[in-house]
C-alpha cells in the first residue's frame, strides 16, 4: 500500500503505524494456526501397561510376566446397551484352556483360617511353592498349622466378610452348576484360605499392591478316569492391609473364589468382579454369564 505525498505528516505517520500493526497481526495469526495444527496432530494420551495385560499374555515392552494378580491396567468399558456376553475364563499359561471342578468333587469344602499367616515367601515364588507348603504342613500330626501367627490387621469379623464374598457365588448352587460348604477341618478342605498383611516383593512398576492371590494344582481331565490322584488344596491368600474395609475384603474374597472355581483369566472389563484391578465388590451379569458358560463346557484341565 502506497501512502500519497499530499497527505499531512501526522496522517502519514498514523497510516504507517496501522500498516505495521496489520502486518504483525497477520504474521501472528499464521504462526498461531500452524501451532494449533501441530497440537491437533499429536497422538492422544494413553495408559502404558507395565505389569502384564488383561488376557494374561506377556507385555513385550517390559518383559514382565503375567502374575495372575492385581495390577494397574487401563481396562475396558462395555458399550452401552450391549448384550451380556461371557469373557474368556481360560488359563493363560495353558493357551487359555478351560479349567474347572468336576461334579464328583462336590460339594467343594472351604476352610477359612482364623487369620493365619503362612510363612513369608517372595511373591514370585508363591505360585510354585504355596500348595506344597500347605501339603507339607498336613503331614504333621495334630494341628498342622501350629506355630503360625495371625496376620496383622485380622479380626474375627473379617472371616464373616470373606464368607459373604464367597456366598455371592451361592446362586449357582441352586442352578445345579456346583455346590460348596464351609468346614472346620482344613485336612478335608478343597480350598484353604489364609491371610497376610501384604505380599512381599509384589509391587511392579506401574502396579498397585496385591489384594489377593490364588494358587491351584490342575491336571488333564483324562487323568481323572485313569489315575487315582489325591487332590491338593487350592490355596487363597488375602491381604488385610489392602482389603482394609469390609467391602474390600468381601470383594477380594469373591474375586479369588472366582479363580478357585475355575475362572483363571481376568476379565478385561472394569465393571466385572473378575477384572484384574477389581474396582467393584459384587458379581456383574457378565461374571455370572461366564461361570454359567464355563460349567456347561467340558474342560481340558480339572482341579
Amino acid at each position: 500500500m502506497i501512502i500519497p505525498d499530499k497527505l499531512p505528516n501526522l496522517v502519514k505517520w498514523l497510516l504507517s503505524v496501522l500498516l505495521v500493526l496489520i502486518f504483525l497481526g497477520t504474521s501472528f495469526n499464521n504462526c498461531a494456526e500452524k501451532a494449533y495444527a501441530q497440537v491437533r496432530n499429536l497422538p492422544k494420551s494413553g495408559f502404558p501397561v507395565l505389569s502384564g495385560i488383561a488376557n494374561g499374555q506377556q507385555n513385550d515392552s517390559t518383559n514382565l510376566p503375567y502374575q495372575g494378580a492385581m495390577h494397574l491396567s487401563p481396562g475396558l468399558d462395555r458399550p452401552k446397551n450391549a448384550a451380556i456376553q461371557p469373557y474368556n475364563p481360560g488359563e493363560p499359561k495353558k493357551d487359555m484352556a478351560l479349567v474347572r471342578w468336576q461334579t464328583k468333587n462336590m460339594p467343594l469344602l472351604i476352610w477359612i483360617s482364623p487369620g493365619l499367616k503362612l510363612p513369608d515367601c517372595p511373591f514370585s515364588l508363591i505360585e510354585d511353592t504355596r500348595v506344597q507348603t500347605v501339603i507339607d504342613m498336613f503331614s504333621n500330626p495334630g494341628n498342622p498349622f501350629v506355630g503360625l501367627e495371625q496376620s496383622p490387621g485380622w479380626k474375627p469379623e473379617v472371616n464373616d466378610q470373606v464368607a459373604a464374598g464367597i456366598e455371592q457365588w451361592r446362586q449357582f448352587q441352586t442352578e445345579g452348576l456346583f455346590s460348596f460348604a464351609f468346614t472346620d477341618d482344613p485336612r478335608n478342605a478343597h480350598i484353604c484360605l489364609f491371610f497376610l498383611d501384604s505380599f512381599r516383593d509384589s509391587s511392579q512398576p506401574g502396579g498397585i499392591a496385591i489384594g489377593g492371590n490364588t494358587v491351584a494344582q490342575i491336571y488333564p481331565i483324562e487323568w481323572s478316569s485313569t489315575m487315582n490322584i489325591k487332590q491338593k488344596p487350592v490355596v487363597i491368600e488375602l491381604s488385610t492391609l489392602v482389603n482394609d474395609t469390609p467391602e474390600k475384603m468381601m470383594g477380594a474374597a469373591a474375586h479369588e473364589f472366582g479363580h478357585a472355581l475355575g475362572i483363571k483369566a481376568h476379565s478385561p472389563y472394569r465393571e466385572d468382579i473378575m477384572y484384574q484391578d477389581r474396582i467393584v465388590d459384587h458379581l456383574s451379569e457378565a461374571d455370572k454369564a461366564t461361570i454359567r458358560w464355563l460349567y456347561h463346557q467340558t474342560p481340558k484341565f480339572v482341579m
